[in-house]
């Protein structure tokens, strides 16, 4: 008796997507080994470094969506860290250039063996170069990995480089979907989240994470300009603190810090 499934259908299906993945696989290798150039053409000052940081957006870009899309999870985060590494960047940053050029090539190798890699999106994390253009010997960079929640903005950038003087290493991402996977990926040691962002509520998010069994255990904290009454900001548990973006900001960071034991 046929059941009027089409089992050689569904094998052709596969093979197409496998044949995709691996085009998507070596184009990508072409495109990073290309943009290594790219990037050392610009330490060396034969190209723009604006030039430059619009070829590695695009190449961040294009590997971040072909990722998720074939099922490779540990490139997609790093080409996410890789992404949000070069938004930070600014002009004559050269330093900012050879530390593309590190995240490129761990790229390269995971690009290589996609599905055989050893190492978790964890360590890798914790092994490509952090942001921030202060001085090594003014400021103390801990091993200490903040997932930043938020909407582009003013703010952002404010509580960005409040962290980033702290010494963390900050990964910023403004989508709470691309936040859920890559917090439970790559394990953060901090995750501080707006409670007010678009699509999947930033309080929703910080109530996921915290069901998980994967991050329940990991810091948290809540960033908000709410009333302290709201009623929304009352569903989280007492053990995530919340910092208010109003005068007592900066009190309140560096209480939330404390309070999971990273100040």
């Amino acid at each position: 008796m046929h059941d009027g499934t089409d089992a050689t259908g569904g094998d052709g299906a596969d093979a197409t997507f496998q044949v995709l993945r691996q085009e998507f696989l070596e184009d990508s290798t072409e495109d990073l080994q290309n943009l290594t150039s790219f990037l050392n053409e610009a330490m060396a000052g034969s190209r723009p470094m604006e030039v430059a940081l619009q070829d590695a957006r695009r190449v961040a870009v294009n590997l971040v969506g072909g990722a998720n899309g074939f099922e490779l999870p540990l490139i997609g985060v790093t080409a996410q860290r890789f992404d949000d590494y070069i938004i930070s960047l600014s002009a004559g940053d050269t330093r900012g250039l050879g530390n593309l050029i590190s995240y490129a090539e761990t790229l390269l190798e995971l690009l290589k063996a996609p599905d055989q890699n050893e190492e978790t999106a964890s360590q890798i994390m914790r092994r490509l170069p952090a942001k921030g253009t202060f001085d090594p010997d003014e400021i103390d960079v801990r091993e200490i990995e903040v997932l930043l929640v938020m909407s582009p903005g003013v703010a952002t950038r404010v509580i960005e480089r409040e962290l980033l003087e702290c010494g963390y290493r900050v990964t910023t991402v403004s989508n709470s979907f691309k936040a859920l996977e890559f917090a439970t990926r790559a394990l953060p040691d901090l995750i501080i989240v707006s409670a007010v962002m678009p699509d999947l509520a930033g309080i929703d998010l910080m109530l996921a994470l915290k069901a998980m069994p994967a991050t329940r255990n990991i810091g948290a904290a809540v960033i908000t300009s709410l009333d302290p009454d709201n009623a929304d900001l009352k569903l989280l548990p007492p053990t995530v603190p919340i910092i208010h973006k109003s005068a007592s900001f900066s009190d309140d960071l560096a209480k939330a810090l404390q309070d999971q034991f990273l100040l």
